[in-house]
């Protein structure tokens, strides 16, 4: 296949949904600091650096029992980074999500946060638009098939791309110009584009039969338990806390999960010296009324489907190395964003012929590429503005 045959399909991967792909990249880019934008609006999650001391979950649980009034908690997650609060998520009377935050020194009640944070939020756009679950995760994932064919065809019209890595933008004329850019910033996002479309199709495969199976977790073996909602007592929590320290001395606590309704375990999620994992790979279940320990799961016993399945979060979203990982992907992130927005620059250029020295503002460029594509320009706005609407509605409703 030649060059232009190349270049061609290269602009029809990419082209014709190019403002879609642009939104969906920019919320994921915004999705991996989400925690740190709620750290910057709620001062109720800012707090000191911590103390040496272990994390007290004990502590921890009967403060947020002291201002849960009654309601249930669900979660109990421990401090995501320095100067962060512990946060923990309950159901009201009415059955809407909450959070509380708790001080981890001294762990005294900071202040609450809605359900509809930034993290909430951006994650909910950038995995579905805010769409029904099923339709929002079928469209997502499955712009990652146009992506990864826009990577391999682009890295095709440049076979030895390495030398382009330094090579400065021409600047000859605006469409030999936006070219260049266009190239530079694609060849240093492709290693980031390869990771996220690789495990956009993943997701995508995984939503139409090729989903993992995981070893199922126990079940509380008392019949109240099966039969009622069960408000788990501290002492009950002491106990499954020091079953997990005897037996796991090298897990870590990440989150706590109780039960909200009938026949629901006490689930202790963590991290056990594996890497490209989530907490729930590893975990430990719990009896609400004993404490007897019920199941546990082992990262390192888990099928390779599953580990495949595992990685592909922290690697989609950076969270594999904190925050010098999460601080990468948002760098190259917003890169990776502006090359729909450089491509459809460039689209406009070839497509239009302006008068010599008359080339029209950015902006109008911009507009006459973007409204070029047709169908694809109406398909994307038309499910940008129903996220944005049921955005709206959303945080207006709670």
């Amino acid at each position: 296949m030649s060059k232009q045959h190349w270049y061609k399909w290269h602009s029809w991967a990419g082209f014709p949904l190019a403002v879609l792909c642009c939104f969906v990249m920019l919320s994921g880019t915004l999705a991996v600091m989400s925690h740190e934008l709620d750290w910057l609006t709620n001062p109720a999650i800012r707090t000191q650096p911590h103390q040496a001391e272990p994390f007290n979950w004990s502590e921890y649980y009967r403060e947020v029992q002291s201002v849960s009034h009654s309601d249930k908690i669900y979660q109990l997650s421990a401090p995501l980074h320095e100067g962060f609060a512990a946060e923990a998520i309950l159901y009201d009377a009415k059955n809407q999500r909450y959070r509380v935050y708790v001080d981890p020194n001294g762990y005294q009640y900071t202040g609450n946060g809605a359900w509809f944070n930034w993290q909430t939020t951006l994650r909910r756009i950038h995995r579905h638009l805010m769409m029904p679950l099923n339709l929002g995760l079928t469209i997502v994932s499955a712009l990652a098939f146009p992506l990864l064919f826009s990577l391999v065809s682009g890295l095709i019209l440049h076979p030895q791309w390495w030398r382009g890595l330094w090579r400065a933008p021409r600047r000859a004329n605006k469409r030999v110009f936006w070219g260049d850019i266009h190239r530079l910033t694609g060849l240093w996002t492709s290693g980031l584009l390869l990771i996220i479309s690789v495990t956009g199709v993943w997701y995508f495969v995984e939503k139409y039969g090729l989903g993992a199976n995981y070893p199922i977790n126990g079940k509380p073996k008392s019949e109240l338990a099966m039969k009622t909602h069960v408000s788990v007592q501290p002492q009950v929590l002491d106990t499954a806390l020091d079953t997990v320290a005897r037996l796991r001395p090298a897990f870590q606590i990440k989150s706590i999960y109780l039960p909200i309704k009938a026949g629901q375990p006490i689930r202790v999620d963590g991290q056990e010296n594996q890497i490209l994992v989530r907490d729930r790979a590893n975990n430990l279940i719990f009896d609400p009324l004993s404490g007897a320990l019920l199941s546990q799961r082992h990262a390192e016993d888990l099928s390779a489907h599953v580990r495949i399945s595992e990685a592909a979060d922290p690697l989609h979203f950076g969270t594999w190395g904190g925050y010098w990982s999460k601080t990468l992907y948002f760098m190259f992130g917003l890169l990776m964003s502006s090359l729909s927005i450089t491509g459809t620059i460039i689209y406009a250029h070839r497509t239009f012929k302006w008068r010599k020295g008359q080339t029209p503002p950015l902006r109008n460029v911009l507009y006459r590429g973007a409204m070029n594509t047709k169908a694809g320009a109406l398909i994307s706005l038309t499910l940008i503005t129903i996220c944005l609407v049921l955005t709206t509605f959303s945080l207006s409703s709670r």
